[in-house]
């Protein structure tokens, strides 16, 4: 192997190359730490999509008589492609879920007038389990939910969890959707909410659809829970690149100084590489490849170990307890490669400008 190569370097001083892996190793931890931030969105991806596959029509109470309301079910009704499914016009209690960063976060949470109603929902919707023993004060939830909680089919759900009345855990969703769905028969005067779906219709198109249709009503949407959440998660997110931001420049600071120390014990050896006719070009390149090999092994293998621990604190700790931490998230891998860049990048320029400067008549 040629002397020169930054291979042969890192392979005669695994010691010293080592301790720069370890430091660039650190970099790799920020796709740990946006795993756990973005798996805030893991709990309300379900809910979203549910949101938008349902759209709530509900009447408004400046609607005298609510003749507009029922006009416009009729007139949805019309269409071929669309099912209606009405429900009581109260508000759903939801139940709170602790999340994988361990705070509790509320959720989601919505009624089916009849059995058959529900289970029409969960066909359309593509929900899969045992639906058969649905009926009037049933309850369902996801597995995740249910594990989440603690509770099993058959289980008493009431007003020592924050619910309005009983209801029995009679079914299990075997989706990840962290919201709890109710069979309440309510009288007909109460209707005054109503779940529209379709099969064929794509969502932005049964939304765009309903829409149209409601143009000029007094009748309210509810809309998709994605703005609400995108709001109610930036300061999340921006406390996040804040501390990014502080640790790869703290990072920087310590992997700088920790390689300067490193290749100052080499102005010699890169003053002999001058002496014998190695350019300026030459010296930055040398140095260049040894830190970005290194960095690249290194980031390859910290990708690895992290993985890793995700997979085994999935498997031992999150899923049997309803929760659950990504592998991969935007934020984590958006956090990984700038940290790491804010220390590649001025270590490779400082060192290499260093090297450039060795004087073999000064030694």
């Amino acid at each position: 192997m040629n002397p020169y190569s930054a291979l042969y370097y890192i392979k005669e001083n695994k010691g010293r190359s080592l301790l720069i892996a370890a430091m660039f190793f650190l970099t790799t931890l920020l796709l740990l730490g946006g795993n756990y931030i973005q798996s805030n969105y893991y709990y309300w991806e379900g809910i979203i999509d549910l949101s938008e596959k349902v759209v709530e029509v509900e009447a408004s109470v400046s609607d005298e008589g609510y003749s507009e309301y029922y006009a416009l079910l009729d007139k949805l009704a019309e269409d071929p492609d669309i099912t209606i499914m009405l429900h009581s016009g109260y508000a759903a209690p939801s139940l709170d879920w602790t999340c994988t960063m361990g705070f509790s976060m509320g959720g989601y949470a919505t009624r089916f007038n009849t059995p058959d109603d529900m289970r029409e929902a969960f066909r359309i919707l593509g929900y899969h389990g045992d639906f058969s023993g649905l009926r009037e004060g049933s309850i369902v939830m996801s597995d995740a939910m249910a594990k989440n909680h603690g509770f099993q089919i058959g289980d008493i759900i009431d007003e020592q969890h924050g619910l309005s009345r009983a209801y029995t855990l009679d079914a299990i969703i075997e989706e990840d959707v962290y919201c709890v769905l109710y069979v309440e028969n309510a009288p007909e005067e109460a209707l005054m909410r109503a779940h529209v779906l379709s099969e064929r219709l794509s969502t932005s198109e049964l939304m765009e659809r309903v829409r149209s249709t409601c143009e000029g009503s007094k009748c309210k949407i509810q809309k998709s829970w994605r703005e609400g959440l995108d709001r109610q998660f930036e300061p999340i997110n921006l406390i996040f690149y804040l501390a990014l931001l502080l640790l790869s420049l703290v990072l920087a600071v310590s992997v700088n100084s920790v390689i300067s120390g490193h290749y100052n014990k080499r102005m010699y050896e890169f003053g002999v590489y001058r002496a014998i006719g190695r350019t300026k070009r030459d010296v930055r390149r040398k140095v260049a490849s040894e830190i970005v090999i290194t960095d690249l092994v290194t980031v390859v293998i910290g990708i690895g170990v992290v993985e890793l621990i995700v997979f085994l604190l999935n498997e031992l700790y999150y899923k049997p307890g309803g929760r659950y931490l990504p592998y991969w998230s935007k934020i984590g891998v958006i956090g990984m490669i700038v940290s790491n860049l804010c220390v590649l990048l001025p270590t490779v320029v400082l060192r290499g400008r260093a090297m450039c400067k060795a004087d073999v008549t000064e030694f």
